[in-house]
């Protein structure tokens, strides 16, 4: 009974596991910086000039503002406030996307052994066949970054990214997924408890 419930656990926590494509962050700080007088914010949508000439990463209105909103929400849940000029600090943020591949290979055999005449055991040799898979696979990617408003002096930075499905009606919640799993690590305020 006891290795029925594990083997059904395992098999579930691997079927969860595959189900949601997790969110890898990745975070650097300026050192010596201190975020504890930074109270004040303005949120930013980064695209360099190269990318806007050849429109490239270029995200729909809707998903511009939800992104925004996640970003507010989390800032002023920290206790920060959005302005509109005059802000302590710069919210930065900008989108990619990149597509990666993976290989997958099946080999098949023709021929094999066989059972001859008076039980003699024989080994026919045939030809292998392999088939080889391309996948290909989007991963989007989410920077914030905190900056000073004087000189944009970039002050926090982190990146998330997440394997994109192509499902458009999940968008709001894998925003607001990647935007918390990002603040999570951002530098100013803490989220009440």
């Amino acid at each position: 009974m006891k290795k029925n419930l594990s083997v059904a656990l395992l098999l579930l926590g691997i079927i969860v596991t595959q189900s949601c494509s997790p969110v890898k962050v990745v975070t650097d700080t300026r050192e010596g910086t201190d975020f504890s007088d930074f109270k004040t914010f303005k949120v930013v949508h980064f695209v360099n000039e190269d990318d806007q000439k050849a429109q490239k990463f270029r995200i729909n209105s809707m998903n511009r503002d939800r992104i925004k909103d996640a970003i507010t929400s989390q800032a002023e849940a920290r206790g920060m406030k959005l302005v509109d000029s005059d802000a302590d600090v710069l919210i930065f943020w900008a989108t990619d996307i990149d597509m990666e591949k993976s290989y997958s290979s099946n080999t098949s055999y023709a021929g094999g052994s066989y059972w001859g005449y008076r039980g003699s055991y024989y080994y026919g040799g045939g030809p292998a066949y392999t088939t080889t898979t391309e996948n290909r696979y989007y991963i989007g990617k989410l920077s914030i970054a905190v900056a000073q408003p004087e000189d944009k002096q970039m002050l926090w930075l982190s990146h998330g990214t997440k394997e994109l499905t192509g499902d458009a009606s999940k968008a709001p919640e894998t925003i607001k997924l990647i935007v918390g799993k990002i603040m999570e690590q951002f530098p100013i305020g803490q989220l009440p408890e």
